[in-house]
C-alpha cells in the first residue's frame, strides 16, 4: 500500500511537480480553455448542429455566442483544478514534513 490515501492524491504527488513547473497560466490556457472549453465546443457545436440543421439560420449566432461561453468555461475549469491541485499537493507536503 502507498502512503497516498487516494487516486487524486497520488497522481498530484507523481505528475504536479511537473505540471506546476510550467506555470499556472499555460496550464489554465492549454487544459482549461483549449481542451476542455474546445472540446465543450465541439460537443454543443455537434448537438446544435443536429438540432438545428445545417440550413438554420441562428446556426452561426448560436456558434459565435458558444465560443467565448465555452472559453470563459475553460478559464474556470482550469483555475478551479489548478486551486485543487494545489491544495492536494501543499496538503501532501505538509504531511510528509509532519512524518
Amino acid at each position: 500500500m502507498t502512503a497516498y490515501g487516494s487516486r487524486a492524491e497520488r497522481w498530484v504527488a507523481t505528475r504536479w511537480p511537473a505540471i506546476r513547473a510550467r506555470g499556472m497560466w499555460r496550464f489554465v490556457l492549454v487544459k482549461g480553455v483549449a481542451l476542455w472549453g474546445g472540446l465543450m465546443l465541439a460537443l454543443m457545436g455537434a448537438v446544435m448542429l443536429l438540432q438545428l440543421g445545417t440550413g438554420h439560420p441562428r446556426l452561426p449566432l448560436v456558434l459565435a455566442v458558444a465560443v467565448p461561453l465555452c472559453a470563459f468555461g475553460g478559464l474556470c475549469w482550469g483555475l478551479l483544478t489548478w486551486i485543487f491541485n494545489e491544495r492536494i499537493h501543499r496538503a501532501i507536503n505538509d504531511k510528509n514534513d509532519i512524518a
